[in-house]
């Protein structure tokens, strides 16, 4: 297998066939030509804090919004990013500028919205900012328009229509976007899915128990969809789109890229 190559999808159903082979190489852990970050945001707080450096950093704007906290008491851990009750409050959680396209990065988000999924939009993928600089890497859904010069996500946008869309740009151009079918739940967990191959990306829709929905594009790749060396960071977004609140909830973050550029 060469050696430049990252999984899209990380499944059991894979693991099977692969046989027992890959159960062995799964007691050795993550191999270290891997760079790998996991984290289900288990305990009282998040790795960051008001006062001082930390891993995440995430900001908030609106009347009652919040940053990024563990909300407490949920199973097997989930944060929530709470954009209060102001049109257009909002809340977002980066990591940091790590991870690039010509590593081949994925980036995992297992979300969840709260009780109502109407009149919001939220992102989950790669940009090329941390929290605090861009009010979304999207600007306009709709033959999209960005913030961002460099990122891939998957969004929501009910300004637009009820559609989950992979959308991307490269140094300031955007690339052809491509619509989900799959009408989403309210309150059900998912999986949303970024995986880029240097200029290219593909986004993977997964259901609560890590079964492939649905991929976009179905076949190949977005084209053009960042640039390949341009640093990058895991990036989670959630506005409201009337004076009412809409939290996303997210499970697990795993984020994942070669340790040296692929050829």
């Amino acid at each position: 297998m060469p050696s430049d190559r990252t999984l899209e999808v990380v499944s059991r159903k894979r693991l099977y066939a692969a046989g027992e082979q890959a159960w062995e190489l799964l007691q050795y852990g993550v191999p270290l030509n891997i760079d790998e970050w996991d984290d289900h945001f288990k305990g009282d707080q998040m790795r960051y804090d008001a006062t001082a450096p930390g891993t995440y950093q995430s900001t908030a704007s609106g009347a009652a919004a919040a940053v990024a906290a563990i909300s407490a008491g949920l199973v097997g851990g989930q944060i929530v990013l709470d954009p209060g009750t102001d049109d257009g409050g909002r809340s977002d959680l980066s990591l940091g500028l790590h991870y690039t396209g010509s590593r081949f990065a994925v980036c995992a988000h297992r979300f969840r919205t709260g009780d109502a999924i109407t009149s919001q939009k939220f992102e989950l993928g790669f940009t090329d900012v941390v929290s605090g600089t861009d009010a979304g890497a999207v600007n306009v859904k709709a033959t999209p328009t960005f913030r961002a010069s460099d990122a891939a996500v998957l969004v929501y946008d009910t300004n637009d229509d009820a559609l989950l869309t992979l959308v991307g740009v490269l140094a300031g151009t955007a690339a052809t976007a491509y619509d989900f079918a799959t009408v989403l739940a309210n309150n059900t967990f998912y999986t949303g899915i970024v995986a880029l191959r240097g200029t290219r990306a593909a986004g993977y829709l997964l259901d609560a128990d890590g079964n492939v929905l649905e991929r976009q594009p179905t076949s190949g790749y977005m084209e053009s969809a960042v640039t390949a060396a341009t640093l990058l960071t895991p990036w989670a977004f959630v506005q409201n789109r009337t004076a009412s609140n809409h939290r996303l909830f997210i499970d697990r973050l795993k984020v994942y890229q070669m340790a040296t550029a692929a050829s």
